[in-house]
């Protein structure tokens, strides 16, 4: 039995069953053999926590499922996170109505009201699902799940954050891989996606490449799921992100003729390390870590914000880009987040106690010492890539405006809309992966039907335009090939676009920089036929590397063009040169999508 929230008790309960799944209990992972040459129904690409729950209901709704891995499965941002879950309800006067306010209060008019909606009454669910995996968050001393164990992150207007153990996501990274199992789910590791196929705008497989065996195949599928996080390594090291994170499903899906939206919104959450280097970029914390009395103060000491508590990230962040770009930062980049005030107070030192016990200061003792750790010094202090809000534009089902192609977790855009609020992203993985798990089976059943009706004929890759070649990597994505002389490392390439894009399309953003961005992104794709990659099939990280650059190219392209659109600030979207809102012309979302080799782009009016 599954355990489930009852808002009228205000607690969490045992007994209310979760569906069934219906796929048998097998090894489900895949060997270099490969086994998808039969196709399957769904295609999930990511194994973190939206693909495997998009694989785990997608089967349980009978569909034969399979999920490509860029990494080990339950791996990537998931595997990294804090454990942190938004739970609605439980805090006396709260509600889902309640946190749907501070969602569109956050989302500055970027947000879809009804994938808003949807994630403030199924945050609870999310909760239950991973407790169905066999996850266990925090309980109060009689092992509930009560107001007594939640936290308050910025931007919250009460405390619905659920946590977890020390471990964080590790533990959810384990059950993930059981569910997967439990469910019968084929699941390709260490595995690359690098070409969605279609035939007649219909999604007809995935072209995908063999990290361990350097082997390219192609698997058919009636319907695909996209669920392959963030963009965060766009901008490393100036990132918390695991370092997959390239963003991947953005470009396969603006390639494969999806639209995308609100690209330019990019979460940079406002306190990470500056130094040493092994910790640049690395998270320390967010808006509630600052506590009742904690101040940013700039590198003379002078405070530049109070109250930051009480603010959202990008309320944060704006006041920080301003200070740095005015020339108020350290000599490491950074501001002082001051948080010795808070020992005066009580609230200030529970405060403290609770990270300590927590373990949530440690890193801050390695990196800059006891007296910091005990907020006797303040922390140099500067914001880091975090999450993208933008992405695959979808409707409620989680299905894209290509048929056949759904987005689910980070991938898809559209829930936050201009800024992200603390310890939701965890739950809308759950959420909005089992809507798009069993959007997916039905739309891959509707397929099945058609085709023994003979209207949908089975699509080999040669026929989609995609070459494939099972000793090598021939998919326009490395440049010469793999052993070929080339001039261009893809690792350097990527070193240029990160510095570029931080530089450029980073924190605080205006049109001459975003103009440069584009002409280097140019530039970089000029080299793209000039690489030079390792000889070798087996393991060959030097293919891997030129994949994921080419993603990274047209997920900055992206980036920057939307960027360059919006003539405002908004949300995490900050421009020097149009610092202000602009709800004179009304508020509008950004779409942009890939037409006979060029990229278009419309604005609509915010639904």
């Amino acid at each position: 039995m599954a355990c489930a929230f009852s808002f009228a008790q205000g607690e969490y309960l045992c007994g209310k069953p979760l569906p069934e799944h219906t796929g048998k209990e097998e090894s489900h992972t895949a060997t270099n053999g490969h086994t998808g040459e039969n196709g399957f129904d769904v295609v999930c690409i990511g194994g973190g926590g939206a693909g495997i729950t998009a694989a785990v209901a997608a089967a349980a709704r009978g569909a034969k499922v399979a999920v490509i891995a860029k990494e080990p499965a339950g791996y990537g941002d998931t595997r990294i996170s804090m454990g942190n879950m938004v739970f609605p309800g439980l805090a006396d006067g709260d509600s889902a109505e309640g946190f749907l306010s501070d969602l569109r209060k956050s989302g500055e008019g970027l947000e879809d009201p009804l994938l808003a909606r949807i994630m403030a009454e199924g945050a609870p669910l999310a909760t239950a699902i991973l407790e169905e995996y066999g996850h266990i968050f925090t309980r109060d001393e009689e092992g509930r799940l009560s107001a007594k164990v939640l936290g308050r992150t910025g931007g919250h207007s009460f405390a619905r954050t659920v946590t977890s153990g020390p471990a964080g996501g590790v533990p959810i990274g384990q059950v993930l891989r059981a569910a997967a199992a439990r469910a019968g789910v084929t699941v390709f590791e260490e595995t690359v996606a690098c070409r969605i196929t279609t035939e007649s705008r219909r999604v007809t497989g995935v072209v995908c490449f063999d990290l361990p065996g350097g082997t390219s195949f192609f698997v058919p599928a009636a319907a695909v799921v996209i669920a392959t996080g963030g963009i965060g390594s766009l901008y490393y090291p100036h990132t918390d992100c695991a370092r997959g994170a390239t963003g991947d499903g953005f470009a396969l899906a603006y390639e494969a003729g999806a639209e995308l939206v609100d690209m330019e919104q990019v979460q940079f959450i406002p306190f990470a390390f500056t130094h040493p280097g092994a910790f640049l970029g690395l998270y320390c914390g967010e808006p509630a870590l600052a506590g009742p009395a904690g101040v940013l103060r700039n590198r003379d000491g002078k405070m530049i914000l109070e109250g930051v508590s009480r603010l959202n990230r990008a309320e944060v962040v704006r006041a920080m880009a301003r200070e740095l770009v005015g020339g108020g930062g350290t000599g490491y980049g950074g501001l002082l987040l001051d948080l010795g005030p808070n020992l005066a107070l009580p609230g200030g030192r529970d405060l403290w106690r609770a990270m300590r016990d927590r373990g949530q200061l440690d890193l801050v003792r390695k990196a800059y010492g006891e007296a910091a750790c005990r907020w006797e010094e303040p922390w140099d202090v500067a914001p880091t890539a975090h999450y993208l809000m933008g992405g695959i534009k979808v409707d409620a089902s989680c299905e894209s405006t290509l048929p056949g192609l759904f987005a689910a977790g980070q991938a898809m855009g559209g829930v936050h809309g201009g800024n992200r609020l603390g310890s939701v992203s965890l739950a809308e993985l759950f959420v909005f992966g089992r809507i798009a798990g069993e959007a997916a089976a039905e739309r891959a059943a509707e397929r099945t039907v058609e085709r023994a009706a003979g209207f949908d004929r089975t699509a080999r890759p040669d026929r989609a335009g995609v070459g494939l070649n099972p000793a090598g990597l021939n998919l326009q994505s490395a440049g010469k090939g793999i052993g070929a002389p080339g001039r261009y490392s893809p690792m350097a390439l990527q070193r240029e676009l990160q510095k570029m894009m931080w530089e450029e399309a980073g924190i605080a953003r205006r049109a001459a920089g975003l103009e440069n961005a584009l002409q280097a992104l140019a530039g970089i794709e000029k080299k793209l036929d000039d690489l030079c990659i390792p000889p070798g099939s087996v393991y060959n990280t030097g293919v891997l590397d030129a994949i994921e650059l080419r993603f990274m190219r047209i997920t900055g392209r992206l980036i920057a063009v939307s960027a360059l659109l919006r003539k405002e600030s908004r949300g995490a979207h900050f421009r020097l040169d149009f610092p202000e809102c602009d709800d004179r012309h009304g508020r509008k979302r950004i779409v942009l999508w890939q037409e006979e080799g060029w990229m278009r782009f419309r604005e609509e009016g915010a639904p």
